[in-house]
């Protein structure tokens, strides 16, 4: 794994402060008393001092570093992340080194307090860290691996990208924190947190897999009973109609139709209408659920946003499909005057007719929506179960 070896970081512990006072108090009195005794202890912080450098840099000298995030994060749960050094080296050890995420000190820093009233302004955001924690290893011997595990949650969903580790140690004497930065470089995709839902979701009007339809076809629902023709198979007769009737009569099945059934996020914030940022997220959050209940239903469903459509799939792959999707999906701010229809929204994420079956009356649609009442179409709300973000 890559490193970079210039430039360091160095700073002064609270208990290298003092020291550091003592060598100027110690040196003055020298000075002024020209004792030799005061000269010998002098010399001997002095290369203390210089020995904490090099004892230092040797320790973190050929330490390789490694992350490893588990592969599905889910926003607000708790995960293990592994972190593990190697000692390259032949004949040292690393004693006593800290693993953090640049990203973290980066935040400190800027979120300290001198800086603000150096400043004068909030201190501006920056990017996430993935790891929260600092991670420490007491000692390494030479060629050895050793591994420590951090637990921690992540407190929204989205990509987090890793910008780097840095490796510091306070060996020997715990006086001067000498570190490097490490190039290690990742993402990691957090999913919305998906929770169960109300029982009135569970009672929604659809059913997986196969629905009769009203033609005639190879199914197993009665359609209708009709006079038998030569030729036809003896099975299709209806023997009790027969007895009844006098005269050889047959069955017609209806054919069997697989159901059609979409989910839709609509990412247009309509402020006014109760469409704010934090309910958006529990819209995400609630879409994430529903398409986790009705994969482990086994049915067979697409998803759509006006930037994105997933098609028709079922399974673990197609609600991970779907996840990815949700972790990074943003809220869009409505326009101003008149707000485009629903249908002029999803315009642009597929083709018109496509998008007309899906709005059609023969597709079953959960709609999550910041639109006031009464705007929907009558096709789509005739067809639709409908989620408002303001009754969330």
């Amino acid at each position: 794994m890559g490193r970079w070896r210039s430039p360091f970081s160095f700073s002064i512990t609270p208990a290298g402060a003092g020291f550091i006072l003592g060598v100027f108090l110690i040196a003055l009195a020298a000075v002024n008393t020209g004792n030799n005794l005061l000269y010998l202890v002098l010399a001997v912080m002095l290369a203390a001092t210089l020995a904490s450098g090099i004892f230092a840099r040797l320790s973190l000298r050929a330490i390789f570093v490694s992350l490893q995030v588990p592969q599905n994060v889910f926003e607000r749960e708790p995960v293990s992340i592994k972190i593990s050094l190697r000692n390259q080296k032949r004949w040292v050890a690393g004693f006593s080194i800290r693993v953090e995420d640049l990203s973290l000190i980066r935040a400190r820093r800027r979120a300290g307090r001198w800086s603000r009233f150096m400043i004068g302004q909030p201190v501006a955001a920056g990017p996430a860290p993935v790891l929260h924690h600092a991670a420490y290893f007491p000692a390494i011997v030479p060629g050895e691996s050793r591994a420590e595990l951090v637990t921690q949650s992540f407190p929204r969903r989205g990509l987090y990208h890793l910008e780097g580790l840095r490796l510091s140690t306070c060996f020997p004497f715990g006086l001067f924190r000498r570190g490097e930065r490490v190039a290690v470089a990742g993402d990691v995709l957090v999913y919305p947190s998906i929770r169960e839902i109300s029982s009135d979701l569970h009672l929604l009007p659809f059913l997986p897999g196969k629905l009769e339809g009203k033609r005639l076809g190879q199914g197993e629902s009665l359609y209708a009973i009709r006079p038998y023709r030569e030729g036809e198979s003896a099975r299709i007769i209806h023997w009790k109609a027969t007895a009844k009737t006098g005269a050889v009569m047959a069955r017609e099945f209806a054919r069997e139709e697989e159901s059609e059934f979409c989910l839709i996020l609509d990412t247009i914030l309509h402020t006014t209408a109760g469409g704010g940022p934090e309910a958006f997220e529990k819209a995400v959050s609630l879409a994430a659920s529903l398409a986790a209940h009705f994969v482990r239903e086994g049915a067979d469903f697409e998803y759509l946003t006006p930037r994105e459509h997933i098609p028709r799939g079922t399974g673990a792959d197609h609600l991970y499909r779907i996840l990815r999707s949700l972790a990074v999906v943003e809220g869009e701010s409505a326009r101003t005057g008149t707000a485009p229809g629903l249908e002029t929204e999803l315009a642009d994420s597929l083709e018109k007719q496509e998008l007309m079956r899906i709005l059609s009356e023969k597709v079953f649609k959960i709609v999550l929506t910041s639109r006031p009442p009464g705007t929907l179409p009558a096709s789509v709300w005739r067809s639709s179960y409908v989620i408002r973000f303001a009754d969330l």
